[in-house]
C-alpha cells in the first residue's frame, strides 16, 4: 500500500500516469468529467467497470465502499484532490444551511476526507493516488507570478510520495518546454514557449519520497514515469508489500 500524489499543469499526462498503477478505480470529481475521455482510451472497455464521474461526496463516499470491496481492485485514484476537497466543502456548506463555511470549520473537511477517503483505503491495504493541478501563488493578495500545487492540503504531508510531472525537449530537439524552481516554500513551473518542432518527453520530479533521505540523496527526475518506476523508488527491503500485485 502506497500514498502518492501526482502534480501538474494540465495535459502534462498526470491521470495517464495515475492508470499505471495496479488495477485500478478512478473517480471523477471534476465538474466537467475531465477524466473520462482519457479513462476510455487507456482502459478501452474495461473503463466502464474502473471509471466513476460523481457530482458530490456522499456519492463519492458510498461508490468507494462498493468499490473497496471488490477483489479486483487495487489502486484507487482521485482525480482530482482539489475538487475532491471542494466538493466536501459544499457538502457541508449545504448541510449546515449557510453560504460559507467559518475558518476553524474546515478542521472538520479535513476530519472527513482523512476518515471517509484516505483511512478506507488504507484500512483495506489498496493504493491511494490523488492528482492535483497547479494555481497561480498569490501574497498579500497580489500574483507573484510563482505556479504553486493546487490538492488535497494534507496530501503535502500524508502522502509517502509526490512526484511533480512535466513536459521537456527530447534532447538534441528545438524548443524549449519550461524551467523548473524548487524552493523550501513550494514549487512553482514556468511555461517558456517552444518551436513547434520540438519534441518532448514526460518528465518527473520527485519532490518528496518518504522512504528515503532526500537530503542526502536530493531530488530524482524519471522519464517517461511509470507506476513501476515509482515502485522503484521504494527500497527493495520494504517492498515485501507487493504494493504491484
Amino acid at each position: 500500500m502506497v500514498l502518492v500524489e501526482i502534480i501538474g499543469e494540465p495535459a502534462v499526462g498526470k491521470t495517464h500516469l495515475a492508470l499505471t498503477f495496479p488495477k485500478p478505480f478512478l473517480f471523477d470529481t471534476t465538474p466537467k468529467m475531465e477524466a473520462r475521455t482519457i479513462a476510455y482510451k487507456v482502459l478501452g472497455a474495461d473503463a466502464s467497470r474502473r471509471y466513476m464521474p460523481v457530482k458530490n461526496y456522499p456519492q463519492l463516499v458510498e461508490g468507494l465502499k462498493a468499490v473497496l470491496k471488490r477483489d479486483d481492485v487495487k489502486t484507487v485514484i482521485i482525480d482530482t484532490g482539489a475538487d475532491l476537497q471542494g466538493m466536501c466543502v459544499e457538502y457541508e456548506v449545504e448541510r449546515k444551511q449557510r453560504e460559507r463555511l467559518l475558518p476553524v470549520e474546515y478542521g472538520r473537511i479535513r476530519e472527513m476526507i482523512d476518515t471517509d477517503i484516505t483511512e478506507a483505503v488504507i484500512e483495506t491495504d489498496r493504493n491511494l493516488v490523488m492528482t492535483a493541478q497547479m494555481d497561480d501563488e498569490y501574497l498579500n493578495g497580489q500574483k507573484t507570478g510563482r505556479r504553486v500545487p493546487k490538492g488535497y492540503k494534507r496530501m503535502a504531508f500524508q502522502a509517502d510520495i509526490r512526484i511533480f510531472l512535466y513536459l521537456a525537449p527530447v534532447e538534441g530537439s528545438a524548443g524549449s518546454a519550461g524551467e523548473i524552481e524548487i524552493s523550501p516554500y513550494g514549487l512553482s513551473f514556468t511555461y517558456v514557449p517552444g518551436r513547434a518542432t520540438a519534441k518532448l518527453i514526460r518528465k518527473a520530479v520527485v519532490i518528496k519520497n518518504r522512504y528515503t533521505d532526500m537530503t542526502r540523496e536530493g531530488y530524482t527526475v524519471i522519464e517517461n514515469p511509470t507506476a513501476e518506476s515509482i515502485k522503484n523508488l521504494i527500497p527493495q527491503d520494504i517492498r515485501s508489500m507487493e504494493w504491484m500485485e
